[in-house]
């Protein structure tokens, strides 16, 4: 028996494409952690367009293109037909054309003992997410942790959840592990760069140990490359119903 999906895809407008460009490279940002959290840039569709790209941080061209159309998930040639049209000044001009080939996500209103329930909504919505992602979700309750489910799928609640309501969630807080593959690809150029011509002097032996012990930090970088983080959080988040309370303030609701 098949049952309707929770979340509804219907025309996206100007506003939500502006919202998700600011709170994609919100997030972004802060789950790389190459910048202090700063004063937040106000921007409105009729700001100039350069206003956009100061409060995302995006200061090239080619940053631009790839950077948001990963953020708003526009395909090549959509991204294309967006911005090939006339010269665009304000954000308005870039965010319409861009709304007329997006979707945005409206979550389902449910019923629940004859009364409807935002919160509750949100929860199936967000449940539906992670399944339709392949997560097994047989176990997910409103009073289970985020904790795990976080750090293995940190992607789908950066992106298609996050995307329910934009701009709510708290900014990301992301711990690497030790080995964290930046460090030891680090760890292996700088062994190459400041031990490697030792070695030359000391014959075919350690030679040999030099590229040996250089090819095991690098074997352990791309082993680690795709490793979970140690510890994922937003603020003060800690289950999926404070998660659920949380998107249903601004979730957009069809009955």
């Amino acid at each position: 028996m098949e049952f309707a999906s929770p979340v509804i895809e219907v025309p996206a407008t100007p506003e939500y494409v502006l919202e998700v460009l600011l709170d994609q490279s919100r997030q972004y940002w802060s789950k790389i952690s190459l910048f202090s959290e700063e004063e937040e840039i106000p921007v409105t569709l009729d700001s100039p367009l350069e206003t956009l790209w100061d409060a995302c941080s995006l200061y090239d061209s080619l940053v631009v293109s790839i950077d948001t159309k990963a953020w708003l998930g526009l395909s090549e040639s959509d991204w294309i037909q967006a911005v090939s049209g006339p010269q665009m000044h304000t954000v308005r001009d870039f965010c319409e054309p861009i709304a007329a080939r997006m979707t945005m996500p409206v979550i389902s209103l449910e019923t629940f003992i004859g009364r409807t329930c935002r919160p509750a909504s949100a929860f199936l919505a967000i449940r539906s997410l992670l399944q339709e992602a392949g997560v097994d979700v047989a176990e997910v309750a409103p009073s289970t942790a985020l904790s795990k489910m976080t750090r293995q799928h940190l992607s789908l609640f950066l992106g298609p959840i996050a995307k329910l309501a934009p701009g709510v969630l708290p900014a990301v807080q992301v711990k690497r592990p030790v080995w964290d593959t930046n460090w030891i690809g680090t760890a292996a150029i700088l062994f190459y760069l400041l031990l490697g011509p030792l070695s030359v002097g000391y014959g075919t032996a350690a030679y040999l140990l030099f590229m040996f012990v250089f090819a095991c930090l690098l074997i352990t970088a791309y082993g680690t490359k795709e490793r979970d983080p140690a510890r994922v959080q937003f603020g003060n988040l800690r289950t999926f119903r404070d998660l659920s309370e949380l998107i249903a303030q601004r979730a957009a609701f069809q009955a």
